[in-house]
């Protein structure tokens, strides 16, 4: 199965910088595995006119509306998918901060979008002993059958960011990276209608760099990485986009 490169740009980014950025980028890209890039909305468009069926998949970073209401400053799946979407980022650390309950609408509206939906604890969960219950109440959602009402998924891709790990430089040990992934699969596989663990993918995101990005993606249970600071820097996002694993 082919790993995935994820690049969440959250809100960074200008029509020069995404210029100069798949000035290099696409010329030293060497890649096997699967690449999708999460831009700002506005550069969406911009960003899809460097994008061919071979070289990177397009995914918006947050749902802003259901599809069946007309909503100011909405933007609904068909509007995505529309403009070259073909991923959503559901439930970052950083949206559910804000609006927790927005993570159920979006996940019951994704419709033909990919989710990637995110899960993970922060510092005092860690320190507490409680991460795999944060995780678990977490994971509740993903595997409610009233969340698919119109199909059945194929697959789910869930993203483990622990919150303490996001833009600090600090990684948990791989060893409790390959726990963490292993529990999530297993916890997955045995609650929801519908899949099971070999339709389960999860990647890593916090920290990740193009240091210590070879030793994660090597990890047991380990299906890819959602980079966040790292992306915004052409070399160092194509380095980790051409490791061999």
């Amino acid at each position: 199965m082919k790993k995935i490169i994820a690049a969440n740009w959250k809100n960074n980014g200008s029509k020069d910088f995404v210029k100069d950025f798949f000035n290099y980028f696409l010329k030293n890209i060497n890649c096997n595995n699967e690449i999708v890039i999460f831009p700002p909305d506005l550069y969406i468009n911009q960003v899809n006119e460097y994008r061919d069926k071979e070289n990177f998949n397009l995914g918006s970073q947050k749902l802003n509306q259901r599809n069946d209401e007309t909503y100011t400053s909405g933007n609904n799946s068909e509007m995505f998918i529309d403009v070259g979407c073909s991923y959503i980022l559901v439930g970052h650390s950083e949206v559910r901060i804000v609006a927790e309950e927005d993570v159920v609408n979006n996940l019951f509206y994704t419709n033909n979008l990919q989710a990637i939906f995110c899960v993970g604890e922060n510092e005092d969960e860690k320190n507490s002993g409680n991460a795999q219950i944060k995780l678990s109440n977490q994971l509740d959602l993903l595997c409610k059958k009233e969340m698919y009402p119109n199909v059945k998924p194929k697959k789910a891709i869930i993203a483990y960011e622990p919150v303490w790990a996001i833009g600090t430089g600090n990684i948990p040990k791989i060893d409790d990276i390959s726990f963490m992934h292993n529990f999530i699969k297993t916890y997955v596989s045995e609650n929801h209608p519908f899949l099971k663990e070999k339709d389960i993918m999860v990647l890593y995101g916090g920290s990740v760099n193009s240091k210590n990005a070879e030793e994660i993606l090597s990890a047991p249970y380990v299906d890819g990485v959602l980079i966040g600071g790292a992306s915004l820097d052409a070399k160092e996002f194509a380095k980790i986009c051409n490791l061999k694993i």
